[in-house]
């Protein structure tokens, strides 16, 4: 990876008020899965959460250089039918609540991975643009005739969008991955129209505790989120949050804050005004986490101890991240994904294999540990066919919280 820049002050509100409030020591990036050769060369390094005492904003004071990083970037979920349930109900939702009436109505998604997303609002009628720094997934969307800049979104991009204008800027999951979301909102109000939307989906802070998905902190993500937090910063540049319930949550994908904003003449100026923020207990998280951890290596010791193989499902970033947390994750059989990156590829920092669902034909295992929790249901399903039965299959978060230990 590239050059770590260390920041002193807020990444919104520029305050030096700020509170370190969790290390994970040696943390790798939750994509960089390495071949046989390349075992030990993975970047590791720190990650530290810290709070703003002035803005309440939970974020990282690290600005890795990550250009390179998402170049080779491949993840997508549009071989999902939960993801892809989920992305039809916001464009119409979307569609149906702010724009059935209008035409010539135009989308811009920032972070489009393959176009699956935009997709659905082409069926709607909707002229679509997507923003996306992989070259792997720009070239799928340009196969389903999705047209996207292939790059980082900057303020460059709107030179070269030249000077268009969209009834709806999205981003799903993207937006915790600004290192600037500051600036970044100020470029989004030069391609937004007056009456548009600007839609954003982040992992919800509040339920990272809930869950204890320790995991969802990584190298990636700069911000985390949580109801009142996007409204004040999104106020702070004058934008005013109108829904927080377009699509359902029982529709979404596991953990999502999903919400909608619009322009507004009223900037928050002092944001102390807003009401107090419930406070956020890290000393009581971070024995919830070592509780979890330890629920975790427990579950397969025990398996191990009884003679039972147990294999992981899940190769991204809670799979890899709560992985190189465990002390037992090297006693995994290995781990599965329905469409893996690449073949004979291990997870960084625990150097698991990874393998794809049709791998269970010959290599049988007892239980499965599910990482991407999100999609137990579809993942019971897909593995049905491979003769595993509900009981034999298991949410790494239950086990964290105690069931099954």
């Amino acid at each position: 990876m590239g050059k770590i820049n260390r920041l002193k002050k807020c990444r919104f509100c520029n305050s030096r008020l700020l509170k370190k409030n969790l290390t994970m020591k040696n943390m790798p990036f939750t994509d960089e899965f390495l071949h046989k050769r390349d075992l030990g060369k993975e970047f590791l390094d720190d990650i530290e959460i810290y709070t703003c005492s002035k803005c309440s904003l939970v974020q990282t004071l690290k600005n890795i250089n990550v250009s390179k990083y998402y170049l080779d970037y491949q993840y997508s979920v549009g071989q999902s039918a939960t993801a892809n349930n989920f992305m039809k109900k916001l464009a119409r939702n979307i569609n149906k609540k702010y724009f059935s009436n209008k035409k010539n109505k135009k989308i811009f998604e920032i972070g489009s991975s393959d176009g699956c997303q935009l997709n659905e609002f082409k069926k709607l009628k909707f002229g679509v643009t997507g923003c996306e720094p992989s070259k792997s997934l720009s070239e799928l969307a340009a196969k389903r005739k999705i047209k996207t800049i292939n790059s980082m979104f900057t303020s460059d991009t709107i030179n070269i969008l030249e000077k268009k204008k969209f009834d709806v800027i999205l981003l799903s999951y993207t937006f915790d991955h600004l290192q600037n979301p500051k600036d970044f909102l100020k470029n989004i109000k030069k391609i937004l129209n007056k009456d548009g939307i600007l839609v954003i989906e982040v992992h919800d802070l509040d339920k990272i505790f809930k869950n204890i998905e320790f995991c969802l902190f990584e190298h990636e993500h700069s911000i985390y989120l949580n109801r009142r937090t996007a409204k004040i910063i999104l106020a702070l540049l004058g934008f005013e949050i109108i829904n927080f319930n377009i699509v359902n949550q029982k529709d979404r994908r596991a953990n999502s804050l999903l919400f909608v904003a619009k322009l507004s003449n009223d900037r928050l100026k002092d944001f102390t005004k807003m009401a107090p923020p419930r406070p956020l207990n890290f000393v009581e998280f971070k024995k919830d986490i070592k509780n979890g951890i330890s629920n975790l290596d427990r579950f397969i010791e025990r398996a191990k101890t009884n003679g039972e193989k147990v294999a992981g499902y899940g190769a991204g970033g809670r799979g890899v991240m709560t992985l190189a947390n465990m002390k037992n994750s090297s006693k995994l059989e290995f781990l599965l994904e329905k469409r893996p990156k690449s073949k004979n590829i291990y997870t960084p920092h625990s150097n698991i294999p990874i393998h794809g669902l049709n791998y269970l034909k010959n290599n049988k295992v007892d239980k499965i540990l599910v990482f991407s929790f999100g999609y137990l249901k579809e993942i019971k399903k897909d593995l049905k066919q491979f003769g595993y039965k509900s009981n034999q299959i298991t949410s790494f978060v239950d086990v964290m919280k105690g069931s099954y230990v």
